[in-house]
């Protein structure tokens, strides 16, 4: 159908990509048009100018999201992506704003989730228009801005915009996604005052809710007697594989830098959290008053278990799996203590049943919900026209099992009707997504190509 004119434009599809990765558009403070910082503007800009290069109309929604159209007629399809990204963090050997080609692989934060594939259903779409395919509903590629961070871009573009009738988005997984679990992040609060011998004078660990934190730290102040007792626990702790913790002697006092492995906030099973064993091994320190008090509920309550058992979240079903919890982030200071959890819920459960458990749960050990947001599950039909219309198109290019798939993670199909998680990963496939060296293969992304545009196809004619 368009493969010729796929290859054709192979090469500048990458070096698209490499411009955009070059962004790094990490969400920063608000600014005069750029409401989620002045990188992820620019990678905004870049997409949209992108757009008109190939011939598409090109609109900026808000300084929140953009998209590129083509075609006529009363209906439209979308194809709906991101262009934000997650911090670097720690890790990385080569440079994650610098796309690095070696052989069929290509590196850098974005490649994969998400500014490569979106950015490869803009090339599908201009193949598409090339080979000539009579379209008779309008195609949109849709360019979020802060999918990572809250989707306060979808939010926008769904109070103004038209709606498509059908589309996918290829921020997932293949075969489709036709089932996401909730997600809600819980925002912690309690008193960390320190006032014995040996004390906390900070804590922070974690770049986002929705990433297994590789780092945190504690500075701790006490008499020299204490900090050698501290010193010993360091030396005696032996937490799980992938994790260490090291003291290190400051002007200050005593700082513990706990590691471990960063992993997607939605799978916190497969990472080891960082801010758990920092946890941890003050659990074996001789703290006191309100310090003692939290990190015992921390531990108790908390620690190093991704499934909430001991919040009384322990929920599952059959259609999408057990619920997981990650400690995404933690900052303490001033006598008080804050942290982020990113739980993800079964699709048969309402959030705000799960929000009250959750409050119920954490007040057992002192600690506040002190408010949250949270996104609804997603469930479409195994018999909708769309799902039908997504296994034709995956099986005929992949001759794979067009199976139906469960998610923890959240994607954009959330924010509006008839939309459906649709790549870009295989299965069995390495997903480095959140973590450090992400990457994508020059193969995938020609086989996603080719899929994407028969999808457009196959909703739009």
């Amino acid at each position: 159908m368009v493969l010729s004119q796929l290859q054709s434009l192979q090469e500048d599809l990458l070096a698209e990509i490499g411009r955009s990765v070059a962004i790094a558009s990490v969400q920063e403070a608000e600014e005069e048009g750029a409401p989620f910082g002045r990188p992820v503007r620019q990678a905004l800009d870049h997409a949209l100018d992108l757009s008109r290069r190939l011939g598409f109309r090109a609109v900026n929604v808000g300084d929140m999201a953009g998209y590129a159209e083509y075609g006529e007629g009363p209906e439209m399809v979308a194809v709906l992506g991101h262009l934000d990204v997650v911090p670097a963090g720690e890790g990385w050997t080569r440079d994650p704003f610098g796309m690095t080609r070696e052989g069929n692989r290509f590196y850098g934060r974005g490649v994969l989730d998400n500014k490569g594939p979106i950015l490869t259903a803009l090339f599908a779409l201009k193949a598409v228009v090339e080979a000539g395919w009579p379209l008779r509903r309008r195609v949109r590629i849709l360019f979020g801005c802060n999918e990572e961070s809250g989707c306060r871009c979808m939010e926008r573009y769904v109070r103004t915009e038209e709606l498509p009738v059908a589309g996918f988005t290829p921020d997932g997984a293949y075969p489709i996604i036709n089932a996401e679990k909730g997600m809600i992040n819980a925002f912690c609060e309690a008193p960390f005052g320190g006032d014995g011998p040996l004390s906390v004078v900070s804590l922070k660990g974690g770049t986002a809710p929705n990433i297994v934190p590789s780092r945190a730290e504690a500075l701790l102040c006490g008499g020299a007697a204490l900090l050698d007792e501290v010193l010993d626990v360091v030396r005696r702790w032996k937490g799980p594989e992938g994790s260490s913790v090291e003291a290190l002697s400051r002007e200050e006092g005593l700082l513990l830098v706990a590691k471990g492995l960063p992993a997607h906030g939605s799978m916190p099973e497969k990472g080891v959290n960082a801010i758990a064993c920092l946890f941890d091994l003050l659990g074996g320190l001789p703290l006191s008053g309100e310090q003692e008090s939290l990190v015992e509920a921390f531990n108790a309550l908390i620690g190093r278990e991704t499934d909430g058992a001991s919040l009384g979240l322990a929920l599952s079903d059959a259609l999408s799996g057990a619920l997981t919890v990650n400690v995404g982030t933690a900052l303490a200071g001033g006598g008080k203590i804050a942290f982020v959890l990113n739980i993800r819920f079964p699709v048969t459960f309402a959030a705000p049943d799960v929000v009250a458990s959750l409050g119920k749960g954490l007040s057992k050990g002192g600690i506040a919900l002190a408010s949250e947001f949270h996104h609804d599950p997603l469930y479409v039909s195994p018999q909708s026209e769309l799902i039908g219309k997504l296994q034709k198109v995956y099986l005929e290019i992949t001759h794979r099992e067009p199976a139906l798939l469960a998610i923890g993670g959240g994607t954009y199909a959330k924010s509006m009707p008839n939309v459906v998680a649709f790549g870009p990963v295989f299965p069995g496939q390495e997903f480095k997504v959140h973590e450090a060296d992400e990457y994508w293969t020059v193969d995938d992304m020609m086989v996603n190509a080719r899929i994407m545009a028969h999808a457009i196809i196959e909703l739009a004619r």
